[in-house]
């Protein structure tokens, strides 16, 4: 494992790719993400990081954006409604049917405070565990069924740092939050993990055989997942 972590900026996540000629670094979430070239050592892969630091540093503080009644959030199976009445008990409830989730917030509480939005976000990401259960495993089983290839099993995890990962057991591991993506990355992200049980690295025959599964759109879907972002996406991470 290439990650570490820095006293200043938290979890580096180290991504190798054949494609990469240089160090690319993004800061994400609560997270540093590199690109690098595959055939940097991790002292190499340190130094880089190391000279890039200060301007790592300077980049602006991300705002966390509130959760309120007028807020539009939209996960791949639900959408979020927020509702206020007036309680006997000083809870938020949740009530996931019918393609709604529904967060009813008691009307004496101001929806601004931190002990509130902390609640919100917990049932939501609730709700986005609820659902990745019910619909990730079937995708990725109806994608092996069809690549012809064997998965152990699949754990849903809440990572915020990775969409999904692969062992070398063939156990599949994929985040909650990809819930919030648009399906046609949720697939990308399933088949490229499907991807590592023929081929474990990131080899160039492994983004051959992802580039055939995707229709020879592997390097576009791939860029388009690894910058995906949303502010709520962002705040439910937080």
């Amino acid at each position: 494992m290439d990650d570490f972590f820095d006293k200043d900026l938290g979890p580096v996540v180290v991504k190798r790719n054949n494609r990469a000629k240089k160090v690319i670094v993004r800061r994400k979430h609560d997270a540093v993400e590199m690109t690098v070239p595959m055939r940097l050592t991790k002292s190499e892969i340190k130094k880089h990081f190391d000279n890039l630091k200060p301007r790592i540093l300077k980049l602006p503080v991300r705002e966390v954006i509130k959760i309120t009644e007028q807020s539009v959030i939209k996960a791949l199976t639900f959408d979020v409604v927020i509702t206020r009445e007036s309680l006997f008990n000083d809870k938020v409830n949740m009530l996931l049917k019918d393609g709604i989730v529904t967060l009813n917030v008691p009307s004496q509480y101001d929806i601004n405070k931190d002990y509130v939005q902390v609640a919100m976000k917990d049932l939501i990401i609730h709700a986005l565990r609820i659902e990745a259960k019910r619909v990730l495993p079937k995708k990725v089983a109806d994608f092996a069924k069809r690549m012809n290839v064997q998965v152990r099993e699949v754990k849903i995890n809440n990572s915020k740092l990775r969409w999904g990962s692969c062992t070398n057991k063939k156990n599949i591991n994929l985040s909650l939050f990809l819930m919030m993506l648009p399906e046609h990355l949720i697939d990308y992200v399933i088949l490229h993990e499907l991807a590592h049980t023929i081929e474990l690295n990131h080899s160039p025959r492994f983004w051959e055989i992802l580039d055939i599964l995707c229709n020879g759109k592997a390097e576009e879907l791939n860029h388009e997942c690894t910058y995906y972002d949303t502010d709520y996406l962002y705040c439910l991470k937080q």
